[in-house]
């Protein structure tokens, strides 16, 4: 009778680097998650300071009243072209595109995009995730 006999611990010829490859493998799943909750909270946190600005910037064109309407009719009124300005010269300060202001009657609508740049996924060549973000406001008397 004949014994083989092998090295305790020893792989079999055949085996050899399959605990490399899976490791490989298992490295880069850990990556991409971790470039999903990196990047996506930092994704999410220019999203909502997005939201932020463009409520700033909704209320800056809901502020701009006609003056002469009010004081000639007393009728509160929002003056269009000065409402547009004060919104798109707010979110366009904060590097923001695509920015739309509408105001029908008094309400001022306003709503802008942006990008942001990856931390992580940039290097499976996900460079920037697309935000965008609207809001509404309308002026209000009386307060304070």
């Amino acid at each position: 009778m004949r014994h083989s006999f092998r090295r305790p611990g020893a792989a079999s010829r055949g085996e050899r680097g399959s605990a490399t490859v899976f490791l490989l493998g298992f490295a880069t799943v850990l990556m991409v998650g971790a470039g999903l909750v990196v990047d996506g909270g930092l994704a999410l946190n220019a999203r909502q300071r997005l939201a932020d600005d463009a409520e700033q910037a909704a209320r800056s064109g809901a502020n701009a009243i006609d003056v002469a309407v009010l004081r000639d009719t007393g009728v509160l009124a929002v003056n269009e072209a000065a409402a547009t300005d004060l919104a798109v010269n707010f979110l366009s300060e904060r590097g923001y595109s695509n920015i739309v202001v509408r105001v029908n009657g008094n309400v001022v609508t306003v709503s802008a995009q942006g990008t942001v740049d990856t931390a992580i996924l940039s290097l499976i060549n996900i460079e920037q995730f697309p935000i965008s973000a609207e809001a509404t406001a309308v002026p209000e008397t009386g307060i304070g």
